[in-house]
Parts: C-alpha cells; structure tokens; sequence
C-alpha cells in the first residue's frame, strides 16, 4: 500500500500519524481526508499536496502555533487562492482574517456571522438559496419555464438549505415521503424539480466551486413509483360531454361574452386556449384559422372553421379593436393572453361541480372522442388538434390532408342536444 494513502468503500483516503505528544493540541490522533477518487494514479498526485500542507501545521505547532488558527488558515488559504491571489500574499491575508484561538478553546471567531462566513468560505456548509438569483438570470429559457425552475429549486432549498445535508438517501426520501405521499404530487412533476435542482447544483460546481457530489441520481425517484401514475380515476382529464357543455354556456354571466365566445370555439375547434386567444385577425379567413404558433411543430396547422361558428368568427372578426380574434383580452407578464380568462373560466366550471379533471383543455378531449366515435382515421384527427403522427408514411413523408379532406372531418364534431 503507498504511503500516506488507505483506501476504503468509497475510494482513497490521504492520512498522516500525527506525533503523539501533539494529539491534545489537534484533538485527533491523524490527519485524514478523502481525495474523491477511485483511482490510485490520481490519489497518489493528490496526496502529496496535502501530506506537505499537514506536516507544516505539525511543525507550526511545535513553534508555539495553536493548532486550530492554522488549520483554518490553510482553509482560508484555499478561498483567497480560488479568487487568483498570489501564493505569497495568501497566508498574511489569511492570518489577518483569523482570531487566534484562546486558552479555553473557544472558536477563535468574535461573531457568529464571522464563524458563518468563514466556514462558507471553506466550504464546511454552503447555503443554496445564496446563488438562485444569480442562476436564475443565466437561464436561456422562456420567462415562465424559468420561473417554474425557480420556484422548484426553492422548493428544494427550503427542505434542503445547506448544501452538505442533501444526500442522495435523503434526497430520496424527500421525494417519496414528501413530494409524492404528502403533497401528492405526480412522479413526472418530481422528476421536473429534481431536473431544475439538478441543473443548478452543477451551475454552482461551474460558477460557485461548490465541491459537494451532486445528490441527484438518475433514479431519484424510486422505482416503485417510476410506471405508477399518481393521477387516480377521479383526477385524470374528462371530456366534457353535449351536455356538459350547454350547461356551461347557460351558466355564463349575460354580461360576459368574451367568455361564451371562447367556449363556443374551443368546443368547435379543439384549439388550445393560447391558441384561441393570440389568433390574430389577419390569420383568420372566411374558412380557415392559421395557427402560426403554438407549442409543438405539429401544432402549426390551419383549422376549418365549422359552419356551426362561421357567424360568430365572422363577427368577432369584424368587431375587433386590437387585431386578435378575441378582442379585449390582456397580457400577463409571460406575455399570455389566456391567463386571465382561463381563471374566469376555472371558476365558472367549479361553481357547477366540475372538478380539477374538467379543464378547458377537456374540449380538445371532447373533439377527439367525438372524432373517434365517428370513426375518423387517427391521422385525421392529428391534423386537426395539431398532434404529431408517429409513422413513417404520414408522419414523415406525408405533407397535409387536403383542406376539403380536413373540413369534412371537423363537420362531424356535433354539440346539439
């Protein structure tokens, strides 16, 4: 075995016997520490920097040198050499930072805040919420992607707020114990927050030096939950039945058109609510709504207008006042129009006992059981609500259905009694 050098479950270990007549002053017996590594080549170029660095706090000490000032001051040593200060001003910089230990074997810190700072800057604890901000602004993403990354790391902060009490073991009992059995959460959403986590703890390894091995494995989440769908019968995505949505409609305040519109074109088209509500005017035409955007390449496609909304579509087209086809609504912050009457129709649908399995979203369901039970070919239905077509022939090869093709389809989706 090499000197200097023991090796153990988890890799190699540097170690140096410390001379017997000094352990009171070390309060240890040997100098020990990991050197995070599996291979012998690496940890004997590892071990010597450090073996060096312990016998010269020995022979400090036996100068008169109280044991524990000079530990930290290495430690601090390694901080102000991170920030590319030169070796020979580092340990007068680091010495001046320190308070000499006192007979009593206090911890040589005047405050507590001094303690704080000097052992995040030796990494002996390294709060997360620190650096949110400064990750957050680095992120390429769109403004609410972002966000809801931020709102997962923080998430994780709160159980989590120092860096050396996320382990992998207790990382995982969070998301089980916590995440899924407490709050309920679904195992596709837990493994979103531990992909943002994730994302930021190897941001701070990049940018912040944080040193700590990343507690997020690939199967974070356990296996036993890993082909379980958390969403039970009574919260997976309805459709809304005809009379589901004549109920709806009746429930409308009179004074709410916007509303009514909306519902009356999501049942008729299958669009998205984003869809429906950033359609501008120019992309609407006597038969046809071009989507221009939407969430998917697929979701690019042009829409026939169902001879059942022809007047309506005509009308708001007519009378809009600031170029979309549902005029009147506002942005929030993410530069949505949908925001706030999708809350507006949230509350409609609960005040009728819909619960959180009937969404808006539920007419693009209705649209396509409607479409199935009329025995409409897949492909034809993809193309209309803009889903991709996973085969070769349609999905790759094939263009688009003609537009007759495509409005003698939608004219098979019926909301009369």
């Amino acid at each position: 075995m090499p000197r200097y050098l023991i090796q153990r479950r988890r890799g190699w270990y540097a170690v140096l016997e410390i001379p017997k007549d000094l352990h009171k002053h070390f309060r240890k017996s040997r100098f020990k520490e990991t050197l995070k590594t599996d291979s012998l080549t690496v940890a004997e170029k590892r071990v010597l920097p450090l073996i060096v660095q312990w016998q010269r706090e020995i022979d400090r000490v036996r100068k008169g040198f109280p044991a524990n000032s000079i530990q930290d001051a290495h430690r601090e040593a390694d901080k102000f050499r991170r920030q590319g200060i030169t070796n020979e001003d580092i340990m007068d910089i680091a010495y001046d930072a320190l308070v000499t230990i006192n007979d009593q074997g206090q911890s040589g810190f005047t405050t507590e805040e001094d303690e704080k700072k000097f052992l995040v800057a030796i990494q002996e604890v390294f709060p997360l919420e620190t650096y949110i901000e400064d990750w957050y602004s680095s992120l390429k993403n769109e403004a609410k992607t972002k966000e809801m990354k931020k709102a997962d790391v923080q998430r994780f902060v709160k159980t989590f707020p120092d860096a050396f009490k996320a382990t992998e073991h207790s990382v995982m009992l969070w998301v089980e114990e916590t995440l899924i059995d407490k709050d309920g959460l679904a195992p596709a959403t837990c493994r979103r927050i531990m992909s943002a986590c994730r994302d930021y703890w190897k941001w701070l390894a990049r940018y912040k030096s944080l040193k700590v091995a990343s507690p997020f494995t690939s199967e974070v989440v356990p296996k036993k939950y890993a082909s379980k769908d958390r969403r039970t019968a009574g919260n997976k995505r309805a459709e809304f039945s005809v009379e589901d949505y004549h109920k709806l409609l009746n429930a409308v305040p009179e004074n709410d058109d916007a509303l009514r519109d909306l519902i009356v074109l999501g049942a008729h088209t299958g669009a998205r609510i984003e869809e429906l509500c950033s359609l501008t005017t120019e992309n609407v035409t006597k038969d046809r709504l071009k989507i221009v955007e939407s969430k998917t390449e697929e979701g690019v496609r042009e829409i026939p207008i169902h001879s059942e909304i022809k007047q309506l579509v005509a009308k708001l087209k007519e009378e809009s006042k600031d170029g979309f086809l549902m005029s009147g609504l506002t942005f929030n912050k993410y530069g949505d129009r949908s925001n706030a009457i999708g809350k507006k129709f949230g509350r409609l649908k609960e005040s009728l006992g819909f619960g959180r399995s009937h969404v808006f979203h539920s007419f693009r369901k209705s649209v396509a059981q409607q479409l199935e039970d009329a025995e409409v070919l897949e492909n034809f239905s993809a193309r209309l609500l803009g889903h991709r077509i996973a085969t070769m022939s349609y999905g790759h090869y094939s263009g688009k259905l003609s537009f007759k093709r495509l409005q003698e389809t939608m004219e098979k989706v019926s909301w009369t009694t």
